[in-house]
């Protein structure tokens, strides 16, 4: 016992001794990672990183969809009133356009003409009407005709754009031709289309066109023009010329060919012919005609500007 109990005294001390040691040098080394954090910022790396109000990032800028479809086919858009928007160009040759009617107005326009596409925002595909502003200004309107497929309508002609637009040649409409009608007597409707009008009232052509032939026959003056596209005219019947047509001379549709006779009432034939083939002027009509004036007024009257 007497030898033990001085070495059990002296390793207490020992321990103790050791318990009172100031830890010095992890002090500086810990002040010596605080002063580096601090220099590069690691602090404020870590209080952004915490999920504390006010640090959320902001979300990105929101481009709608029309803008982002008009900008990148090099327009400038242009936010109407009611939900419409409007995507507008300056033609140049290497301009691109986004679709085929568009490509084809830019076909018709010269260097520095400017063209217009007014869509709804939601639907900014879907086109309401184009503007060309060239050395003068066309609106193209898109309407629905009655088999509810789309189409482009002049809103100067009333005709399908683009395609003929033919005229009536005469004041007053053709004889309708329905489905029982009675050809006895009036064989030359099997293939042609009648017109009656006041007597001497002048005669135009439907559509711009070439002289192939005039002349006179059993029924009186007649004349066939070429109007391109595969389609042809013949107008017989007529009472005398106003000027007598000429061979390759080209007519417009404000040049009479000629009159109808002097009577009361008279009239006058016309055969329209595309591709060769005969085609009712009802049917001709209405197929560069889709839509008609009446329905045309109601839609340029519900346009929001």
């Amino acid at each position: 016992m007497a030898v033990e109990f001085p070495t059990e005294i002296q390793r207490k001390r020992k321990k103790k001794r050791e318990r009172n040691k100031f830890p010095l040098i992890r002090i500086i080394l810990v002040f010596v990672l605080l002063v580096v954090a601090y220099t590069n910022g690691w602090f404020r790396m870590l209080i952004d990183a915490l999920p504390l109000p006010g640090h959320e990032e902001p979300p990105p800028p929101v481009v709608e969809e029309w803008i982002e479809g008009c900008t990148s086919y090099d327009g400038t858009p242009f936010e109407l009133k009611d939900g419409y928007a409007q995507c507008s160009w300056i033609v140049t040759d290497s301009l691109s356009l986004p679709n085929s009617f568009l490509r084809y107005v830019k076909n018709l326009s010269s260097d520095g003409s400017k063209i217009h596409w007014v869509a709804p925002k939601k639907d900014f595909g879907d086109a309401l009407l184009v503007v060309q502003e060239d050395t003068t200004r066309n609106v193209f309107l898109h309407m629905t005709r009655e088999d509810s497929l789309k189409v482009w309508i002049s809103s100067k002609t009333g005709c399908l754009f683009p395609g003929p637009c033919p005229h009536v040649p005469l004041g007053w409409s053709a004889l309708a031709i329905v489905d029982n009608f009675d050809f006895e007597g009036l064989e030359q409707l099997l293939s042609a289309d009648l017109f009656k009008g006041l007597g001497e009232a002048p005669v135009y052509p439907v559509l711009p066109g070439i002289v192939l032939e005039a002349g006179r026959d059993s029924l009186g003056m007649f004349v066939e023009l070429n109007h391109g596209n595969g389609i042809t005219s013949r107008m017989f019947g007529i009472g005398s010329w106003k000027m007598a047509p000429v061979v390759g001379k080209t007519l417009g549709i404000k040049d009479a060919v000629g009159r109808l006779s002097p009577q009361d009432s008279s009239s006058f034939f016309l055969t329209v012919r595309q591709n060769g083939l005969f085609v009712r002027w009802k049917d001709f009509y209405k197929l560069t005609h889709p839509v008609d004036s009446a329905q045309i007024a109601i839609f340029k009257k519900n346009l929001p500007f």
